[in-house]
C-alpha cells in the first residue's frame, strides 16, 4: 500500500503553531515538552518535599474526594534523569510526524484522550482498593504516541533497522513484566488503558487503514477537517514557491540579456561568444512566443 514503508522527516517543520515565541514555534508537540522541561525543573527545585509535584500527580483517593484537576495535570510530574530527556526526545521526533499528519487541534484532543481516559478508568479501578497508587509522568503520554505512530507507520524503520511494530511489542511488554513484577494492577491496567486509546482513537480518527480489527468508534467529521485542509496549504505553499520561483528566474534572465545586448551595442555581434548568440536566439523566441499567446 502507497506510504505504508515510508514516512515524511522527523526534522519537518511543516506543523501549523499556535503562536511564537521569538523564532520558537509553538506546536502541540512543542507545547507539551515545554511543559515537561518545566516540570523537570520543578521537580529538583522543591526538594525532598516534592509540595507542588504531590498536588499534581494521580491520586486515586485525592480524586475521589474531589481534586479532579489530577485527571490531566498527572503528566507534568517528571523526574530529573537522562531517561525523561530522552523520552523527550522520542516524543518530539514522533510527536511532530502525528501532528504533521493529523493536525495541531486533532492531536491535541489525542494526547488528552491519553490523559484523561486512563486516569478515569484507574481512578474507577481504585474504588473498592484502600491501598494507595499514585501514577504520574509523560511516559505513559510518550508510549500512546509511540503506539499510535506504529499503528500508523507499523513498518518505519528505527534504529537498527528494526520496524515499529517490533519497538511497540518488546516496549509495552516489558513494561507489563515491569508491572507484573511490582504486583501493580494499577499500572498494568494504566498501560492497557493507553494502549486500547491508542489503536481505537486511531481507527477512530481514520487512520491506521492497515489494522480492521481494531473497532472505531464513530466521531465526529469535524476531527480531520484540519488534516484535509492542510494538503490545500500545501498545494498553495507550492503555488506561492513557484511563482516566486519564476519571477526570480525571469529576473536573472532579463539581467543576462542585458549584459548581453550591452556587448553588443559596445563591441558589435562579432564579440559575442556562441553560447551567447545562442542564448539570445533563445530569449527572442520566447519573447515572440508570449507576444503570440
Amino acid at each position: 500500500m502507497p506510504g505504508r514503508y515510508s514516512y515524511t522527516s522527523p526534522w519537518s517543520r511543516g506543523n501549523d503553531p499556535w503562536f511564537r515565541i521569538g523564532q520558537i514555534d509553538i506546536t502541540t508537540t512543542v507545547g507539551l515538552i515545554g511543559l515537561g522541561i518545566i516540570s523537570v525543573f520543578v521537580w529538583a527545585i522543591e526538594g525532598r518535599s516534592h509540595e507542588i509535584s504531590l498536588k499534581l500527580l494521580l491520586d486515586p483517593q485525592r480524586v475521589q474526594d474531589g481534586e479532579i484537576w489530577r485527571l490531566i495535570t498527572w503528566p507534568l510530574v517528571n523526574q530529573a534523569s537522562f531517561w525523561t530527556i530522552f523520552l523527550f526526545f522520542i516524543l518530539y521526533m514522533l510527536g511532530n510526524q502525528l501532528e504533521n499528519l493529523m493536525g495541531r487541534r486533532t492531536f491535541l484532543y489525542l494526547l488528552l484522550a491519553f490523559t484523561v481516559i486512563p486516569a478515569v478508568v484507574v481512578t474507577l479501578a481504585s474504588i473498592s482498593n484502600s491501598s494507595p497508587a499514585f501514577i504520574y509522568g509523560l511516559r505513559f503520554v510518550e508510549l500512546g504516541v509511540l503506539i499510535a505512530f506504529a499503528a500508523q507507520f507499523p513498518f518505519a524503520r528505527f534504529w537498527p533497522g528494526i520496524p515499529a511494530w517490533g519497538i511497540v511489542t518488546v516496549i509495552v511488554g516489558l513494561q507489563f513484566l515491569d508491572a507484573l513484577q511490582m504486583r501493580s494492577g494499577l499500572h498494568a491496567l494504566t498501560l492497557l488503558s493507553v494502549a486500547i486509546t491508542a489503536l481505537v482513537g486511531m481507527r477512530s480518527l481514520g487512520y491506521a487503514a492497515d489494522l480492521h480489527w481494531i473497532p472505531a468508534i464513530p466521531i465526529s467529521g469535524n476531527a480531520r477537517r484540519e488534516s484535509r485542509q492542510r494538503p490545500k496549504r500545501q498545494r498553495r505553499f507550492k503555488k506561492n514557491h513557484l511563482r516566486a520561483v519564476t519571477e526570480f528566474r525571469d529576473r536573472h534572465t532579463e539581467k543576462e540579456i542585458d549584459q548581453i545586448l550591452d556587448q553588443v551595442a559596445e563591441d558589435g555581434v562579432e564579440s559575442l561568444s556562441k553560447d551567447q548568440r545562442k542564448r539570445l536566439e533563445q530569449h527572442s523566441k520566447e519573447l515572440r512566443k508570449r507576444r503570440d499567446s
